[in-house]
C-alpha cells in the first residue's frame, strides 16, 4: 500500500536521479555515502519528520468523551468489557500528565476490579495517583489500591498503600467508616500469606538435538542435524532477538493492537507509553524495562513514523538493541571512519557471533547486491533517513558520550545508516512473522462474560481471529533454507519460537523451513516468482524440481456438473463464480453459478436471515459442491458465509443444528487435508465445531458427544500448543466449562 514515505522516496529518487547516483551495490557505507554527498537530500528527509502530524492531541475533551462513555456503560451494568475498552480509549488519548490520564486510569481500575484483574487494577491506581488525579478524591483510589493488594496477597503493595492513606489521614481526618476499613486493612497486612501462586510461564525446557552449520557455493549457509529427529521431536527454541508489531492500516486513528512490546505478550489490558500514547505494554514493570529502547522510538510513535515505513522500523530496532553490545572496546580504533568502524563491528561478530545475540544477527546475509536496484535505493533512503531521525529528533547521538572522539559525527551518522540499511536487507528476507490468536474488541463483538474474562457459550467462533501480531527476527532459525515442502513447523508463544519436525529426519539431514510459498497453497511459477522477488532465489527443492502442481490444485479445481463431461478445470484468477457464470472448457457449456451467489446475497442483505432462508442458503451449498472439487477453497467461504447468517439458529432448531454440525465437519476436514491439525487454520476452523456442540448442551434433552466431534475436539486441545500459554488457557477453560 503506498503511503507518505513512498510517496517521498519516488519523488527523491526522479529529482536526484538516485538510479544514475547509485548504479550498483557496492558495500552498505559506499552507497551511503552516495547519498550523503548530495546535501539537499538531508535537508528533504529532515523536513519529511519535522511535518509528520503528532497522532496523539493535546486536547483533553476527547479522553473526557472516552471516560463519560465508559462510565454510562459501566453503571448501566450492560457490559463491563466494552466499558473496559472506552476507559483504555481514554487513556491512549490523554495528553501526557493531564488529568483526564489519571481519571481513565482510576476509572479503569474499578471495573477491573470488577473482573478481578487485581494486578492491573493495582497499577492503575498507582499510575493515577501519580498523575494529576484531584488530590480531593486520592484517598477512595488509595483503599482500591490497597484492596487489590489484599485480593494478589502482595503485602508490599499492601503495605505501601497504607502508608499513604496514613499519611492522608495526618493531613486530613478519615471519616468513621474510612478509619474503619484502614484498621482492617492494618490487621490484615499482618496476617495475610504473601501468594505462593507460581506466574504463568511458557519456558518450557526441551530436549534439542545438535545442529551444524554448513556451507557450500550451491546451498549457501545451511543446518543440518547431527541426530536423527523423529517426526513431531522438538529441533529449535530461540528467543526473538528483537521484535515490533505488526501495524493495522486501520491503526492511524484507532489504538494500537493490545500487544506487549517487550515481552510478547497478547490479548492484554494495554498500559501504554504516557509520553507517545502508542507503544503498548503489559504492565508498568514492561513498559520500564524497554525504555532504554523505546527512548529512541518514542518521538517516532508519536509521528506515526513507524507505521510508514513497514519492516524498516525492525531493522531500526535491531540497531538499537544490539547497538552498545557491538561496540565495546573502541578504545584500538584511533581516528576511526565509518568504514573502519563497520569493518570491525563485522570481522568481530564473525568471529564471536555464538557468544551473543546480536552477532548472529548481524552476520545474516542481506541480499543487497542482488535485488533490484530500485528496492536497494529505497531501502538505503529509509535507512539514511532513520539516522537523521535518531539525529535531530532523539537523545541518541548526545548520549554517545565520549564515543565521538573515536569518530567525527558525520561518521557515526554513515555507519548508523549503513547498520541499519544491513538490517532491513537482512530482515526482508529473514524476518518471521509471529501469529498468534488475537480476541476482537468488546464494542465490535462482545463475546466475554460479563463477570469474566471467559469466552460466552457458543461465542468461540466469534471471539478469536488469526492474525499477525509481530514480525521478529531468530537468527537461528534463520539459518534454515527454504523448501516449497518444509520438514518443520513452527510454535510462537510470546516472543519465542519453537520449532519442530513435520516429518522425520535421518542423521545429516537438512532442516528446511517455508519462506512463505507454500506448494500447496501456490502453483511453482507463482512460488518462484514470489520467492525471486523476495529472496532472490530460484527454488529447487523437491517440489519444484517436480513441477508437479497437483497439490495445489486439488484445492483450486472445479467440476463440470454436466454427466456427459465431469472435466475438472483450473479458472483464470479474474474468474469469479460469485459475480458471473463460468465456462467448461472441455464441452464449452456455461455453468450456472447463481447458487454461489444466493449464499453471498445473504451476507450483504439488510433484512434479517429466516430459517427458511437457511434451507435455500444449505441447497444452494449442495450445488456448489456439484461445481466445485472435495477440498476446494472456495467451500470454506461458502461454509464462513453461512455459519455468520446461522449458526444463532442452531439451538432453536435440531435440523438446523445437525445440517451445521455435518457442514462444520466438512470445514474441518477440508482445513485438515490442506494446513494439517497442528496450524491456525485448522484451529479456527475447529471453533464451528466446538461451538454447535456447546449450544446442543444447552439444549433440551441428553447431550452425548459422537465419536466424530470427540475426536476433532481432542485434535484440537492437541493443536491449541501451537499458541501461547493464554490463548492456551482461555481455550482449554471455555472446553472444560462448556463441554467438561
Amino acid at each position: 500500500m503506498e503511503n507518505g514515505w513512498d510517496v517521498m522516496v519516488a519523488k527523491i529518487v526522479r529529482k536526484y536521479n538516485l538510479t544514475g547516483v547509485i548504479r550498483e551495490y557496492q558495500s552498505e557505507i559506499d552507497t551511503v555515502r552516495k547519498l550523503d554527498a548530495i546535501p539537499e537530500i538531508k535537508k528533504v528527509c529532515r523536513s519529511w519528520i519535522r511535518k509528520l502530524p503528532a497522532v496523539r492531541g493535546n486536547d483533553e475533551e476527547k479522553s473526557h468523551l472516552y471516560r463519560e462513555n465508559g462510565n454510562e456503560i459501566f453503571r448501566s451494568r450492560k457490559s463491563p468489557h466494552v466499558a473496559l475498552e472506552a476507559y483504555s480509549k481514554a487513556i491512549f488519548a490523554a495528553p501526557r500528565g493531564s488529568p483526564a490520564l489519571a481519571l481513565a486510569h482510576a476509572n479503569r481500575a474499578i471495573v477491573l476490579m470488577s473482573l478481578k484483574k487485581y494486578r492491573e487494577a493495582y497499577q492503575d491506581c498507582q499510575l493515577a495517583l501519580e498523575g494529576a488525579y484531584p488530590a480531593e478524591n486520592r484517598l477512595r483510589v488509595l483503599f482500591r489500591q490497597a484492596e487489590c493488594a489484599l485480593q494478589e496477597r502482595d503485602r508490599e503493595g499492601l503495605e505501601k498503600a497504607l502508608e499513604e492513606i496514613e499519611r492522608f489521614s495526618e493531613e486530613q481526618d478519615l471519616a468513621s467508616f474510612e478509619m474503619e476499613r484502614y484498621k482492617r486493612l492494618q490487621q490484615l497486612a499482618g496476617i495475610i500469606a504473601i501468594s505462593e501462586i507460581p506466574l504463568d510461564s511458557d519456558d518450557v525446557v526441551l530436549n534439542l538435538p545438535e545442529l551444524e552449520e554448513k556451507s557450500d557455493a550451491v546451498h549457501g549457509r545451511f543446518m543440518v542435524t547431527k541426530e536423527e529427529i523423529k517426526k513431531d521431536a522438538p529441533i529449535v527454541q530461540e528467543k526473538a532477538v528483537s521484535f515490533v508489531p505488526v501495524y493495522d492500516p486501520r491503526g492511524r486513528s484507532e489504538i494500537p493492537p493490545f500487544d506487549c512490546q517487550y515481552c510478547g505478550e497478547v490479548n492484554i489490558i494495554p498500559f501504554p507509553c504516557s509520553t507517545c500514547g502508542r507503544a503498548c505494554y503489559c504492565s508498568v514493570q514492561c513498559c520500564e524495562e524497554h525504555s532504554q529502547v523505546h527512548r529512541y522510538e518514542c518521538p517516532g510513535y508519536g509521528k506515526h513514523l513507524w507505521y510508514l515505513i513497514g519492516i524498516a522500523h525492525l531493522g531500526l530496532r535491531s540497531f538499537l538493541d544490539g547497538f552498545e553490545s557491538s561496540i565495546e572496546n573502541l578504545d584500538d580504533l584511533k581516528e576511526c571512519t565509518a568504514e573502519r568502524l563497520f569493518e570491525h563491528v563485522a570481522d568481530k561478530v564473525e568471529s564471536q557471533h555464538k557468544e551473543y545475540p546480536y552477532g548472529r544477527v548481524f552476520r545474516l546475509v542481506s541480499n543487497l547486491d542482488k535485488m533490484a536496484v530500485t528496492d536497494m535505493i529505497q531501502y538505503t533512503l529509509t535507512a539514511y533517513m532513520l539516522s537523521i531521525y535518531l539525529s535531530d529528533f532523539t537523545q541518541f547521538f548526545s548520549d554517545l558520550g565520549n564515543r565521538t572522539d573515536v569518530m567525527s559525527k558525520e561518521d557515526w551518522s554513515l555507519y548508523i545508516s549503513g547498520v541499519i540499511l544491513r538490517h532491513i536487507g537482512q530482515l526482508v528476507c529473514n524476518g518471521h512473522a509471529v501469529s498468534e490468536l488475537r480476541i476482537c474488541t468488546a464494542s465490535e463483538n462482545n463475546c466475554l462474560e460479563a463477570d469474566s474474562f471467559n469466552i460466552k457459550a457458543g461465542f468461540l467462533h466469534r471471539c478469536f481471529e488469526s492474525s499477525r501480531v509481530f514480525t521478529g527476527i531468530f537468527p537461528q532459525i534463520s539459518m534454515f533454507n527454504h523448501s516449497c515442502d518444509p520438514n518443520i513447523r513452527n510454535c510462537f508463544s510470546k516472543n519465542s519460537l519453537s520449532v519442530y519436525a513435520t516429518r522425520d529426519v535421518e542423521a545429516g539431514g537438512e532442516i528446511f523451513n517455508c519462506y512463505g510459498p507454500n506448494f500447496k497453497l501456490l502453483c511453482k511459477e507463482d512460488r518462484n516468482s514470489a520467492l525471486k522477488q523476495q529472496y532472490c532465489f530460484e527454488c529447487r527443492c523437491s517440489r519444484c524440481v517436480s513441477g508437479n502442481d497437483e497439490a495445489y490444485e486439488l484445492y483450486e479445481r472445479y467440476k463440470c456438473p454436466f454427466s456427459k463431461c465431469s472435466k475438472k478445470f483450473i479458472v483464470a484468477q479474474n474468474v469469479d463464480p460469485f459475480e458471473k457464470d463460468i465456462k467448461c472448457p472441455k464441452c464449452k457449456r456455461i455453468i450456472d453459478c447463481s447458487c454461489f451467489q444466493i449464499i453471498a446475497g445473504g451476507m450483504s442483505s439488510e433484512t434479517e436471515a429466516s430459517y427458511e432462508d437457511f434451507e435455500d442458503a444449505m441447497n444452494a451449498y449442495n450445488k456448489c459442491k456439484l461445481i466445485l472439487s472435495q477440498y476446494h477453497e472456495t467451500k470454506i467461504t461458502l461454509a464462513h458465509m453461512i455459519f455468520v447468517q446461522y449458526l444463532p439458529f442452531s439451538g432453536l432448531d435440531e435440523r438446523c443444528l445437525n445440517a451445521l454440525k455435518k457442514l462444520a465437519y466438512e470445514f474441518v476436514e477440508i482445513r485438515e487435508h490442506r494446513f494439517g491439525t497442528l496450524s491456525p487454520e485448522y484451529v479456527v476452523a475447529c471453533f464451528y465445531v466446538v461451538d454447535l456442540l456447546v449450544i446442543e448442551s444447552k439444549c433440551e434433552g441428553e447431550f452425548r458427544m459422537d465419536a466424530d466431534s470427540a475426536e476433532i475436539v481432542n485434535k484440537l486441545k492437541k493443536a491449541i500448543e501451537i499458541f501461547g500459554h493464554g490463548t492456551r488457557s482461555r481455550l482449554m477453560n471455555y472446553m472444560k466449562t462448556h463441554l467438561g
